[in-house]
């Protein structure tokens, strides 16, 4: 599937593709029934039909009809399969052949009576079109099937003088009001699933803040029961999607939902967002000499001791194997930089692995702040934070560097001399 293609479009693919095969089923059915009651005399024309369109001219007709309805079902199904899309169009042009061969049908076999069979046939479409493919194509149906069934009374009307426009009227009247009634409450339907669809969506792509309102569904129904199950599943869910299992921090998913957000706050106060970029130093030696249970018991810990030295609106993430970024929002260059040497303070004192192994880790930690313009920033920042990163762990490891111009030239070696203040 084309990555660009609306998903409504999609949607729309797969119900036509099993319409239009029960559409060939039943125009199979229905032609070989009309053909076997016709040579038995049993399906005779209605007297405006004979009088209108001659029986012979009738059969062919009713042959052109079925040949070309047949066609044409045969065509949008080859294209729906082929582009396994199927906009607006496609899904008209369908149901309004539907209508067509419905009351032509009517036409030619029922008495002007008889004519609100039509509208008992079209009314299966009617609920068909509104439940696939929503309220606009069902409206423009209803005003389709109204305009269909004036028309073969007109006609018969011109030719017979055998309708009852009363009669007709009234009874159209009440078929546009039920049809309208049932359009309304199957419109609230649609409304509530897109919104438990919208809900599902984003929670498709790690973001789990909208809640089902189960308060404004007046009259509860399955789609409540089912908003009522996603809400009991929220945090649970959001838990497993956004949460590193080993360190307990946010994984990368979590931490750019979250970064994003903050962002988008800041851009809006016009305050500061700082990031911190944690490395532990020397982890691969970590493995190899104490064995990767040890060193998961080093994550485990590492996720610990930062979230306990990070203040209450700070964000924690692992972001890759021993990489931990902390953001933290309305932080100012230097309360950033106070907040990285104190978590480096606190791997200095503290020993992990207890109590099967004692080991010392140290971490090299990049910090960057700025005041938030736009959104736009956000890959800016986390080059700087890894510059700064990538400068502390050149500079001997086991600091901090607050980021500053001229950092990202001394990274590939461009110029030469000191790197920026390092605390230590």
């Amino acid at each position: 599937m084309n990555s660009e293609t609306p998903r409504t479009d999609v949607a729309n693919a797969d119900i036509l593709l099993w319409q239009t095969g029960y559409r060939l089923v039943l125009a199979l059915v229905a032609g070989i029934i009309a053909v076997g009651l016709r040579s038995a005399g049993i399906l005779t024309l209605s007297s405006v039909a004979y009088v209108t369109v001659g029986p012979d001219s009738a059969d062919r007709v009713l042959g052109l009809v079925a040949v070309t309805y047949v066609a044409l079902v045969l065509g949008i199904r080859a294209l729906v399969q082929r582009t396994r899309a199927a906009g607006r169009t496609l899904s008209t042009l369908m149901v309004v052949a539907d209508l067509v061969v419905v009351f032509l049908l009517v036409f030619l076999l029922a008495e002007p009576s008889d004519y609100h069979r039509g509208l008992l046939l079209a009314l299966f479409s009617l609920q068909l079109t509104h439940v696939y493919f929503g309220r606009a194509p069902a409206l423009l149906l209803l005003a389709a099937i109204a305009a269909a069934f004036l028309l073969i009374n007109d006609i018969a009307q011109r030719y017979s003088n055998d309708v009852s426009w009363p009669e007709a009227l009234t009874t159209l009247g009440f078929f546009c009001l039920g049809s309208l009634l049932v359009i309304r409450v199957q419109s609230s339907l649609h409304a509530r699933l897109g919104t438990l669809v919208a809900i599902f969506e984003r929670a498709e792509e790690g973001d789990f803040a909208n809640s089902y309102d189960v308060a404004a569904d007046k009259s509860p129904d399955a789609i409540t029961t089912v908003g009522r199950a996603y809400n009991r599943m929220r945090t649970q869910l959001a838990s497993i999607v956004q949460t590193d299992p080993l360190s307990g921090c946010y994984n990368r998913r979590g931490f750019e939902q979250q970064y994003r957000r903050e962002l988008a706050r800041a851009a809006r106060a016009q305050t500061d967002v700082a990031l911190i970029a944690i490395d532990l130093d020397f982890f691969k030696l970590v493995n190899d000499t104490h064995g990767h249970l040890v060193g998961d018991q080093v994550i485990a810990e590492t996720g610990e001791l930062l979230r306990a030295n990070a203040r209450t609106d700070d964000i924690v993430a692992r972001t890759g194997g021993e990489e931990f970024m902390v953001l933290a929002p309305n932080t100012s260059a230097a309360g950033a930089q106070h907040l990285a040497v104190r978590i480096l303070e606190a791997f200095r004192r503290r020993t992990f692995g207890e109590p099967k192994a004692k080991v010392t880790v140290t971490v090299s930690v990049g910090v960057v702040s700025d005041t938030v313009p736009d959104d736009s920033i956000a890959e800016a920042l986390r080059s700087r934070a890894d510059e700064a990163l990538y400068a502390a762990k050149r500079s001997g490891r086991n600091r901090v560097v607050l980021w500053s111009h001229g950092l990202d030239a001394l990274r590939f070696g461009q110029t030469s001399g000191e790197f920026p203040p390092v605390s230590v």
